[in-house]
């Protein structure tokens, strides 16, 4: 049994952690200098959470393919004379293939997976091992990831050396990327060029003869020649969208938070706790509203991301000046989030309305107006206004729970 844990990365005896399995074996395979300092082995949850589950550390792939809205797409005729497969020339920034590629708009952040992760994918591809069909709907506009959207992204992030903390990624979050997030980028980097390589070094080698690395010559042989093999799904708007929601409930599991946020994407408190999510950067959930409202909704987003994250949470905990809402882990936060704003948007504790009895928000006001009655609330709890009660998170909202990284 081999166990995934920062300790044991940088431990040569498995007895040195306390409490590890019996049976589990290390694989040392960086400097302890290479990893943060404060990985920890205890984690605080605040307000009122209850999870004793270990926290997984996610690479965030997000910027690596543009969303957009399946609704915007106008229905006509469907060819049927597609692409029949995918080399990685797709993915290339100049490639017209990968200037259509899109996700759904409703489809989750792409950073559900493990630096461990990405590398078994991107060396399945370059030593040709079996990799799942790439599942995709051709739009009049736009080529949609119905499945195998963190396939794609994982190689386009080794393409480009960008593992959320690269120049696509700094320009899609507008330069708002936590430490976490770039520390699990710098893991994942050394990974990657410890098992298999840079990408661009393994381009430079494609049709060279004197490579001395057999593993290395082999890989470069097939590197644009071995392609991701594709199913397309033909149809309307209606047939993509059951189609995904099908594929995607029988592969890595939606959490009930996610499965919400999909069900209810365009109800003001989805696009409201999206939006604090990433401080009213990253992808636009609420693009379609008037330009006065998305930069109010952008402004606020950032007033209540900074009341509740601000500032950055690192373990182990060595200082009392911690955030309210904890860590802006994307299904910790977001759960939070809705929770929050349910609340705080509702004032009376008997008539508090669910996130799907909410209307649709089609021009922006409702979720503002959430975001005013909930700033209102954050301001009374935490921060320096006037009215304040300065309750201090440390005090009474965390509490220390035990896990293994």
């Amino acid at each position: 049994m081999t166990v995934d844990v920062d300790k044991a990365a940088i431990s040569a005896d498995p007895a040195e952690v306390a409490g590890a399995p019996a049976d589990a074996t290390w694989i040392p395979q960086f400097n302890e200098s290479d990893l943060d300092s404060n990985d920890g082995d205890s984690v605080p949850f605040c307000l009122g959470s209850t999870r004793d589950t270990a926290v997984a550390k996610y690479v965030t792939l997000d910027a690596m393919i543009p969303r957009e809205d399946f609704g915007r797409e106008v229905t006509g005729e469907y060819s049927t004379e597609l692409i029949r497969d995918f080399p990685i020339s797709n993915l290339e920034n100049e490639s017209p293939i990968r200037k259509q590629l899109r996700k759904p708009d409703f489809q989750r952040e792409t950073n559900h997976w493990t630096p461990d992760q990405v590398v078994t994918l991107i060396a399945s591809f370059v030593d040709q091992e079996v990799i799942p069909s790439l599942i995709l709907w051709k739009s009049p506009s736009f080529i949609f990831v119905i499945d195998g959207g963190h396939r794609l992204s994982a190689l386009r992030a080794w393409m480009e050396d960008d593992y959320g903390d690269g120049p696509i990624s700094q320009t899609f979050y507008n330069g708002e990327i936590s430490a976490d997030q770039k520390r699990i980028a710098k893991r994942t980097r050394l990974l990657i060029e410890s098992k298999i390589g840079r990408f661009s070094t393994l381009k430079s080698s494609v049709g060279n003869k004197t490579i001395g690395n057999a593993i290395q010559a082999r890989r470069a042989g097939s590197l644009y020649t071995r392609p991701l093999i594709l199913q397309w799904v033909v149809g309307t708007t209606h047939v993509a969208e059951t189609s995904f929601f099908k594929i995607n409930s029988q592969s890595t599991p939606l959490d009930d938070t996610e499965a919400m946020l999909i069900q209810n994407r365009r109800k003001p408190i989805a696009i409201g706790a999206r939006a604090i999510l990433r401080a009213g950067v990253g992808h636009k959930y609420w693009s379609d509203f008037g330009d006065d409202k998305k930069a109010k909704i952008e402004q606020l987003a950032s007033e209540l991301f900074k009341l509740l994250f601000h500032p950055e949470i690192s373990t182990p905990l060595k200082t009392l000046d911690i955030p309210l809402g904890g860590s802006v882990s994307p299904v910790d936060a977001l759960s939070l989030l809705i929770d929050f704003l349910t609340v705080a948007a509702s004032r009376e504790a008997s008539k508090i309305k669910s996130i799907a009895e909410y209307d649709d928000d089609t021009t922006g006001d409702e979720t503002i107006r959430v975001f005013k009655c909930s700033l209102e609330i954050a301001n009374r709890i935490t921060g320096g206004s006037p009215g304040s009660l300065g309750l201090h998170p440390a005090v009474y909202f965390y509490g220390m729970v035990r896990f293994w990284t």
